[in-house]
């Protein structure tokens, strides 16, 4: 086992603790055996960066539903994060690439990339913890584990009190097709529903309480949340749900009865045919580096390949939904940043003028802030506990450019603890708001219903909305303050409202 402790070993010689290594290190689950490590920076963590939870989906098994893993038997190196599942490489000038790059997704690509990454403490606390699996954004093209400002060894380390699940999951025409033949088309989505079971069948062993799992996610990932959440209301399987700058009401959904993105390509690979099975045999054989480089260099139109439609785990209309009652009644947590839309507009040019403000809060409006109101909204009407926050954070490790702010993704690094490895000196401010923000989650996922009240954080009903690290009446920045819900919500009123009703796709100029 010593090659799995590494160079942090002698380290830890010096940590007093009631546990052999070589038991807490290697976990028996349903796919195997595997082996993890400990490292001299977080030395009470222990970590497993490529678990796999379903089997590889290829060959046959590409655009099929994840597959239950069936060996027991075999060992697993789980030391080192694997490939992200298939997609285009980030290219361009964002906050990320220019002032973030902590953000930026590590590692190469692999059709075999259906794996976890599980961080839990290493002391044994005589009770299993709760545990927060992380469903990471990307609009459903790209996105993957190996992120560093994602990573939540800081965060586990800090509280030795529960245990974070990441998962990879398809995306683009891999985990989306909208393909004929097809019986499934949202195979991103059920691959993260496949990570939530195998959570609940094996965590234990990592010493996570699989009674107590919340599903967690940000951006599409938080869309992925909600949407999960309708798919199963009746076996949600998790105890409640985060859902960081999304909602069912974030459209790039798609509805296309012609399936004619997934025609495009084949007809490109010569794979067309008046069979759908011939045509899905045919693309099946084309090598998935191939598949990517032909959407990464098409110049014919937009091809997208996002949640399909399909009224079973997709469904064309949301308040419909709500008025059936179709969702699980688990308490949930909602909310959105103060300048979303700055990371999602176009990188200004030079980096410090500044972006297209008027935009910049379309896409913050639209997108998120006030969906999250109206998901609110509904919810309250079903009775369901709902929180809300925004987030208001300027730190200048995290947003350096003047015009930065609380851009979309920027409240993460905080959470997961990862803010002391970005560039730039932080503030005791920020290490306040990071270890609130790390206290409200933990508590939601102790006690959904009840556990943020015992930090003053009432339920949306009452009429408030919990504001993080934004200025009072006496322009002093709070970590954390009630507002009046009106305050943030009373803008998204009548024709915002209307057209996120309506579906309106507030990234259909960038797809």
């Amino acid at each position: 086992m010593k090659a799995f402790i590494g160079a942090s070993f002698a380290s830890l010689l010096t940590v007093t603790l009631a546990v052999d290594m070589r038991d807490v290190l290697r976990v028996d689950t349903t796919g195997g055996t595997v082996l993890g490590f400990i490292n001299g920076t977080t030395p009470h963590v222990r970590q497993f960066l490529s678990v796999p939870y379903a089997q590889p989906p290829v060959g046959e098994l590409r655009w099929m539903p994840p597959q239950p893993l069936n060996d027991s038997n075999r060992l697993i190196d789980a030391t080192r994060f694997g490939p992200s599942c298939p997609q285009q490489p980030a290219s361009g000038s964002s906050i990320a690439s220019a002032d973030a790059p902590l953000e930026l997704l590590q590692g190469g690509f692999d059709e075999d990339c259906l794996t976890l990454a599980i961080w839990a403490p290493v002391e044994s606390h005589g009770k299993l913890l709760p545990v927060y699996l992380w469903i990471y954004g990307g609009g459903y093209e790209t996105g993957g584990i190996n992120t560093p400002s994602q990573e939540a060894a800081h965060w586990v380390e800090r509280t030795r009190s529960h245990v974070v699940v990441a998962m990879n999951y398809r995306t683009n025409i891999f985990g989306f097709p909208g393909a004929p033949g097809l019986e499934e088309q949202n195979l991103g989505l059920l691959d993260s529903r496949e990570a939530v079971v195998w959570a609940r069948d094996n965590i234990a062993g990592f010493g996570g309480d699989p009674d107590r799992m919340v599903l967690w996610g940000q951006s599409s990932g938080a869309g992925s949340v909600d949407m999960l959440n309708f798919a199963f209301p009746d076996d949600p399987i998790v105890s409640g749900f985060i859902a960081d700058s999304g909602s069912v009401f974030l459209y790039n959904q798609k509805d296309d009865p012609l399936y004619s993105n997934f025609t495009v390509v084949a007809d490109y690979f010569n794979c067309s045919s008046s069979s759908s099975e011939e045509e899905l045999a045919c693309m099946r054989r084309i090598p998935y580096q191939d598949i990517e480089d032909f959407l990464g260099n098409y110049t014919g139109g937009t091809l997208n390949f996002v949640p399909f439609v399909d009224d079973k785990v997709i469904f064309a209309n949301w308040s419909d939904r709500y008025a059936l009652g179709a969702l699980s009644d688990r308490p949930a947590i909602f909310g959105s940043n103060l300048l979303e839309g700055n990371q999602i507009v176009s990188y200004p040019d030079p980096p410090d003028s500044a972006p297209d403000f008027n935009e910049s809060r379309y896409f913050t409006l639209h997108a998120f802030q006030c969906p999250a109101a109206l998901t609110s909204q509904y919810r309250e009407a079903l009775n369901l506990t709902t929180f809300r926050y925004q987030y208001r954070g300027n730190f200048s490790d995290i947003s350096p450019r003047w015009w930065e702010g609380a851009y979309h993704g920027s409240e993460l690094p905080l959470i997961f603890g990862t803010y002391v490895d970005f560039s730039g000196p932080t503030t005791p401010m920020e290490v306040q708001t990071s270890q609130t923000l790390q206290d409200l989650w933990l508590a939601f996922g102790y006690d959904p219903a009840q556990g943020v009240k015992q930090h003053g954080w009432q339920p949306y009903g009452e009429g408030k909305i919990e504001v993080f690290a934004g200025y009072d009446s006496q322009g002093q920045v709070q970590t954390m303050q009630a507002v009046a819900s009106q305050s943030v919500d009373g803008v998204c009123v009548g024709a915002i409202d209307a057209d996120i009703l309506s579906g309106e796709n507030p990234f259909s100029s960038f797809s």
